[in-house]
């Protein structure tokens, strides 16, 4: 049986193939398209060092948005009300010598936000987010599970900025 493939019938695949994608809605994620108010934005609640605020100021900028250092010249106010991270055990050990044991934590963060105009309107209601996400603790590996912990935690953070984002492109664009 010959595997090899002339070129127009390669061609084809690729045309098949490219059209089978546009088809199901695929499209690369590309910035967010903000509402003009948002075009000056003043980030408050968190300190400018805080490592959440540097990733949500990145996200604003990369969309387009010019994050400022002070609310003089902001068009809208962009205020985190609340942002806490919390940590539980899912499940121990319940059975040989060592009984009560980790074996797995539960992560949550919680996200709370709200956006005035810059003349003190509401333009969004405060918004709520959260993730959980869960993760096998490993009694001879505690070192590696932190690791672990940690990057679940990056990945937490990211999605919420990303949840955040949305809510903030849908917002009316009074």
């Amino acid at each position: 049986m010959n595997l090899k493939m002339s070129y127009s019938a390669r061609y084809l695949a690729v045309v098949l193939m490219a059209l089978l994608l546009s088809a199901c809605g695929f499209q690369l994620r590309g910035a967010a398209n903000m509402p003009p108010v948002m075009q000056q934005t003043y980030l408050s609640g968190l300190s400018e060092y805080n490592e959440f605020a540097r990733e949500i100021r990145r996200a604003l900028e990369g969309s387009g948005i010019s994050v400022l250092s002070s609310p003089d010249n902001a068009t809208a106010e962009l205020t985190i009300v609340e942002s806490s991270t919390d940590k539980r055990v899912l499940s121990v050990q319940a059975s040989g010598q060592s009984t009560g044991k980790v074996e797995e934590y539960e992560l949550h963060h919680r996200l709370v936000f709200k956006v005035k105009a810059k003349d003190g309107r509401t333009l969004l209601e405060p918004q709520k987010l959260e993730v959980t996400r869960d993760y096998l603790f490993d009694k001879n590996d505690p070192l590696g599970k932190s690791g672990e912990e940690v990057a679940i935690r990056e990945e937490m953070r990211r999605d919420l900025i990303q949840l955040m984002l949305l809510r903030l492109q849908a917002m009316p664009a009074n």
